[in-house]
């Protein structure tokens, strides 16, 4: 009896195949972590707009921080906040190639960490104080639901699942 066995591509992924899956993991982190930054700020600021607020004030600066809802400054920060979150997936796709959900799980919420630590240290200090200002725990919990949720593309890579069956001798 040969066993069956289903190889993965070695060859690197390309473009092409990772924008599918890197936008709709990037989609699916960005709620996971808009969910995780909004419970936050609902518990310590009592205002749910605000976390969208925050991100508008890169371009908006504090005006765009004040009470309650206000239309542009949280549109702009979701437009923001989405459009990062799908390019940030797709490039994770495309570095990720042909891991294992698991692996590819490990590798997000290291990916996602690096990216909190590049933004919470180096980039918000300059580009939006604002937000450098808010709880680092929050904003690091955040990124961590995104890391988590940009693990789950293989499962919607094409190639993985229809890579043929190659049937092996036993040694």
């Amino acid at each position: 009896m040969n066993p069956t066995r289903v190889t993965i591509p070695n060859e690197p992924i390309s473009l092409r195949e990772a924008a599918p899956p890197g936008v709709r993991c990037g989609l699916i982190g960005a709620a996971s972590m808009a969910a995780v930054a909004i419970l936050f700020a609902l518990f310590f600021q009592g205002d749910l707009w605000r976390p969208m607020k925050l991100a508008a004030a890169t371009f908006l600066g504090e005006g765009a921080i004040g009470p309650g809802f206000q239309f542009g400054p949280v549109f702009l920060g979701l437009a923001l906040h989405l459009t990062l979150s799908v390019a940030l997936g797709v490039f994770f796709v495309w570095l990720g190639g042909y891991l294992s959900v698991g692996g590819a799980i490990a590798w997000g919420v290291i990916f996602s960490l690096s990216i909190w630590v590049i933004m919470q240290f180096g980039l918000l200090p300059v580009m939006n104080p604002w937000l450098a200002a808010a709880p680092p725990i929050p904003f690091a919990l955040a990124h961590i639901a995104f890391g988590i949720s940009l693990g789950i593309y293989p499962r919607f890579l094409k190639a993985a699942a229809e890579a043929p069956a190659v049937r092996r001798k036993a040694a």
